[in-house]
């Protein structure tokens, strides 16, 4: 076996580790830095300099969001681009969309889907596609005001839409 708190945190990544799952080894805490959504394994002091000083914040200190949308509806990020346009071409475009239009960065994007063939939804019900997006805590009441359902877990099933 692999004791992958032996593998740095870029490296978990590449090995297709979700950004919020990567495992610092004892005595370090996981960071995601505000530039470019990296993450980093630092010890405390060095962790609590680097929040201070705005370089990054503290993987505990952040939130997960969920955003259903309406079948036939436009979702708030779609004026960025086109609506069919797939998720892994839209994930700049949500980016973008919460840093210009709202001035929230998000740090990871994921979303669920059906993988077989169904029928959709009626137009005006709910969609069977959910996107969540992971923010700073700072950022709660923001989102929580803009519409967005604050979750305590994402579903395991969910895929991630970046490497952030």
């Amino acid at each position: 076996t692999v004791d992958i708190t032996k593998i740095p945190p870029l490296k978990q990544i590449e090995g297709f580790v979700k950004g919020h799952d990567i495992i610092c080894k004892h005595g370090f805490v996981h960071l995601k830095k505000f530039s470019d959504n990296s993450p980093a394994c630092v010890k405390p002091q060095t962790a609590q300099k680097l929040v201070e000083r705005g370089w990054g914040v503290l993987n505990e200190q952040t939130a997960w969001f969920e955003y259903t949308g309406i079948e036939c509806q436009q979702t708030p990020w779609d004026k960025y681009g086109s609506t069919f346009a797939s998720m892994f071409t839209k994930t700049g475009l949500i980016k973008q969309y919460f840093k210009v239009e709202q001035g929230i960065t998000i740090f990871e994007s994921m979303w669920t889907y059906y993988l077989n063939a169904h029928q959709p939804p009626a137009c005006g019900q709910p969609a069977d596609s959910s996107y969540y997006f992971l923010v700073s805590q700072s950022y709660i009441d923001k989102m929580s005001n803009l519409g967005y359902k604050k979750v305590d877990n994402i579903p395991s099933w969910a895929h991630s839409v970046d490497k952030s």
